[in-house]
């Protein structure tokens, strides 16, 4: 009966739960449905649901929407922000909506659904000012979700849901955060290119004095399901009557892949757009693409540049809808586009279809043509008066130098003449050495430092893009990794690459550097090509310097000299690299920018110095059996730890009476190193070799080293703690010679201490002067540790001396076998300082880490021979006593004399 009782008490919490949770739905259902029949009824009208209706769903679905909220600052939900601020560059993320719809039903009116589902609206973001200037903030963000049920009716092509919505995260305010609203959406069943746009509203229910009352919000969004073509025809008629143009074959099973690849991750410009359209780029926000090359598309039109991390919807006046098909005889992408005009309300319309757009990916790259798309665009309602045709407007990609997957893509070299011109190569007196061979072209890419003599020098980077007609694309960290798996990756020489004398290549580049002077920014993007010999390691480049599209306000390329845009590009740049030979410990490479133009002209620039560090293919493959060997190292070297600090754990339990005699603080040191190695220095080992390493692979050998480390860290940590236990329990029990051990613990103690703090104080000011993370903080603490540890014999020392043991406290292969694993790291630190010479990574020091001990040349010859001493003063005194080595005058001092009970 009890437990009934017990048993009822606990789960009445749930069943009030329940009850009130049905109470509420049975009460919330009648009053949403009265407020339908009162919205909706004459929109979609209401009717009972017969069955569920699968895969109806994604019929309904609505992505990067967009929503206004009027231009009232004072909207309830989402305050408008202000975006007219002259300094801020990129577009504004704008206000989105998404709609998920749930179940759909079948009912017993034909050509009516019930549906369910959630309106999420996303407010616009905030600009926020910052030390870099004014970015947008997601912090503040407003975010609403509205839960709606209703009908849609395929007679009306309308939808019309009501329900409730809420913030996320809610408010403060529970009351103020609950809002009653109706969706009312034209939603057609089948879109066309004129009717592929849905539009409406959502509406609040409440009264105007409610506190939860907010002003309609519009809705506008591109129809993504259901899509019937209707003029591709005459888009592919319109393609055909164009110039031909070299285009690059594609695949027909890859042509969709390919053009929402590049597409819908790229904006396009040409300096005739803004003339054309009022507006200066144009960029794909969502495209859907079919089996048979049938695309239809929604594009944006804006003077600022677009970021990409953010969905892009259709804007009323700024937007374009376009249908097309893929001409698989020409290799081109043929669309007809229509204009969206209108505000930002219910009033927006699809019209004047008369745009022309075609884009094609280019057979060929070269000096001034890196886009992987291109296309043309022109209006057919308007012919030229010239030659009775179209004006038609060029179109490239603003994302310059996108490593693109169509086959064939080849490299056309325009200005290798020129590059010969100002290039200095003396064939006939080669320096020493050998250089790096475009053929393993990845010693061929680079970072760099460019100094303009005004400020601190900015890094860069040069990319290799291309050795001959063979374009190799610019994905560098990829490139990378591919050929470091794949053991290496070469260019099949063809008579258009090199010369006779097989030593001078022809060679494509892109670098990009940066400047900054407290307040702007002046991004330098340039598209390069020259020659390369093999024999000199000499690196000779005639630049383009491209557009600066991040520096871009209403319709106006903004550089530091002068205008720049895809017809007036500056190729007065001659970029002059000097290679390190591969043989040469000297791995910094040197080189000058200059300007070809006279000092009147406006784009003449003073000449740049640039230096730049390589890791050739050589080193990198050393690195890799180097860090291998330093894995296996490591767990050599915490085996022989483990094996040395058992040997003295069995030492004392073979010889239980010198326990007492083995010092406490020579204990701590130790058992505090393996704590600190658990806790920091194991896991950053991993840290530090991926972060120095990018093209480090994420292979198990690495995790198993981690693994066995920390294992074996643990294992000599608890038999320290067992000898520290030992010694603590002999203390305790002896009470006469615990005397003397306490005597001379405890001067020991005074004497090792101030060299602790002392050593403290230097690691902490020396860390204070350099400004460090916490991550920083920590590796400074376990370097102090470390060299604790590397004198963890002087307190047994020190007490030797005061308690002049007659034992062997220790054992030999204990105090020989520690210092000997704490030695051999700083001779290896001296060893691979000398083979190994530095390079742009940071060295991966998996074994002898520098954030585990102090390395340096000083330190690596001090603590060897400090360790080697200390063994060696122990072993004086097992043999000859603890104050073997001192004068005589203090061999004979007063000695501790035993203290039994006394008489007195």
């Amino acid at each position: 009966m009890t437990t009934s009782l017990t048993l009822s008490r606990q789960l009445l919490p749930y069943f009030l739960a329940i009850f009130f949770a049905s109470l509420h739905t049975c009460l919330a259902k009648p009053a949403i449905a009265s407020l339908y029949a009162q919205h909706c009824e004459s929109i979609a009208p209401e009717s009972s649901p017969t069955k569920l209706l699968f895969g109806a769903s994604n019929s309904f679905l609505i992505s990067d929407g967009f929503f206004s909220a009027g231009n009232s600052t004072n909207h309830y939900l989402f305050p408008s922000p202000s975006t007219d601020d002259p300094f801020i560059h990129d577009s504004p993320p704008p206000s989105i909506f998404h709609f998920k719809p749930g179940p759909v039903h079948l009912t017993h009116d034909d050509g009516t659904l019930q549906l369910e589902g959630s309106l999420v609206l996303v407010g616009a973001m905030l600009p926020i000012t910052r030390s870099g200037g004014i970015s947008w903030s997601s912090n503040n963000r407003r975010r609403v979700i509205f839960k709606l049920s209703g009908f849609w009716s395929e007679a009306k092509g309308k939808l019309c849901m009501v329900g409730t919505g809420e913030f996320q995260p809610p408010q403060h305010d529970p009351i103020a955060s609950t809002l009653s609203a109706v969706l009312k959406l034209e939603f057609p069943k089948v879109s066309k290119i004129r009717t592929s746009i849905i539009k409406g509203s959502i509406e609040s229910l409440d009264i105007e004095t409610s506190p939860t009352h907010f002003e309609s919000i519009s809705l506008l969004a591109y129809a993504q399901r259901r899509y019937n073509y209707t003029v591709t025809e005459q888009a592919e008629e319109s393609c055909f009557n164009l110039p031909n143009e070299e285009t690059a074959a594609s695949d027909s099973m890859s042509v969709c892949s390919n053009i929402q690849n590049i597409m819908l991750h790229e904006s396009f410009t040409s300096s005739d757009l803004i003339n054309f359209l009022g507006f200066r780029f144009l960029s794909t926000s969502q495209l859907v693409c079919s089996d048979d090359g049938k695309v239809h598309m929604s594009m944006l039109l804006s003077n600022k540049t677009t970021r990409r991390w953010y969905g892009i919807p259709i804007l009323p006046g700024k937007s374009l809808v376009a249908e097309g098909v893929w001409d698989h005889h020409n290799n081109k992408l043929c669309l007809i586009a229509c204009s969206l005009i209108g505000k930002a309300n219910n009033l927006s319309v699809v019209e004047d279809c008369s745009l022309g757009i075609t884009f094609w990916f280019p057979s060929y790259f070269s000096l001034k043509q890196r886009s992987s798309m291109v296309g043309r665009m022109w209006n057919m309602s308007h012919k030229s008066t010239d030659n009775d045709g179209y004006r038609i407007f060029s179109l490239y990609s603003t994302e310059n130098y996108r490593s693109s997957s169509v086959p064939g893509l080849k490299y056309n070299y325009t200005e290798l003449e020129r590059a010969r011109k100002y290039c200095e190569i003396k064939n006939t007196n080669p320096k020493k050495g050998k250089y790096p061979d475009v053929q393993s072209y990845m010693d061929m890419r680079f970072d760099l430092s460019v100094h303009d003599g005004k400020g601190k020098p900015e890094w860069g980077n040069a990319q290799l893009i291309s050795v001959g007609e063979t374009y190799l694309g610019n994905q560098y960290g990829g490139a990378m990794d591919s050929m470091y798996v794949t053991g290496g990756t070469t260019i099949p020489s063809s008579s258009s690459m090199v010369d006779q004398s097989n030593t001078t290549w022809d060679v494509g580049y892109t670098l990009s550097y940066s400047f900054w002077d407290g307040n702007n920014s002046d991004s330098v993007q340039i598209s390069a090509e020259g020659i390369y010999n093999s024999s000199t390691g000499k690196l000779c480049l005639i630049g383009c310097r491209k557009p600066n599209f991040w520096h871009t306000t209403y319709g106006e390329i903004s550089n530091s000299s002068a205008r720049i845009d895809d017809r007036n590009l500056d190729c007065g740049y001659f970029i002059q690299l000097q290679f390190p030979p591969i043989d040469s410990k000297n791995v910094k490479g040197k080189g000058t920018i200059k300007s070809t133009r006279a000092k009147s002209d406006p784009l003449y620039f003073e000449q740049l110095e640039v230096t730049f560090s390589l890791m050739y293919r050589s080193y990198s493959m050393q690195e890799y059996d180097r860090m291998d060997a330093e894995m296996i190292m490591v767990i050599i070297s915490l085996t022989l730890l483990c094996g040395c600090t058992y040997l003295q754990l069995r030492h004392s339990r073979r010889h239980n009476t010198i326990c007492h005699l083995m010092s406490i603080t020579m204990l701590v040191v130790l058992t505090l190193g393996c704590m600190v190695s658990i806790i920091l220095n194991t896991e950053a080992m991993i840290v530090r070799a991926r972060k120095n390493h990018p093209f480090l692979r994420s292979g198990g050998w690495l995790e198993t080293t981690n693994a066995i480390a920390r294992l074996f860290n643990m294992i000599a940590l608890l038999i320290n703690i067992r000898i520290l236990q030992l010694a603590w329990r002999a203390r305790s029990k002896e009470e006469a010679t615990g005397a003397i051990s306490r005597g001379a613990e405890k001067k020991s103690l005074i004497v090792c201490a101030p060299l602790y703090i002392i050593g403290a104080l230097i690691a902490w000011f020396i860390h204070s002067r350099s400004s460090k993370t916490r991550g920083a903080i920590l590796e400074d603490l376990a370097r102090y540790v470390g060299l604790m540890v590397d004198s963890f014999l002087l307190p047994q020392i020190i007490f030797n001396v005061f308690s002049q043991p007659n034992e062997k406290v220790l054992s030999p292969f204990f105090y020989f076998g520690a210092t000997l694993n704490r030695v051999v790291p700083h001779i290896y630190n001296i060893y691979r300082a000398w083979w190994y010479p530095e390079n742009f990574y940071n060295p991966s020091n998996i074994y002898a880490g520098h954030a585990d001990d102090y390395y340096s040349t000083l330190f690596d010859v001090i603590i060897p021979l400090e360790g080697m001493l200390f063994a060696f003063l122990i072993h004086l005194q097992q043999r000859f006593g603890g104050r073997c080595f001192l004068p005589k005058r203090f061999k004979h001092g007063a000695d501790y004399e035993p203290v039994y009970g006394s008489n007195i």
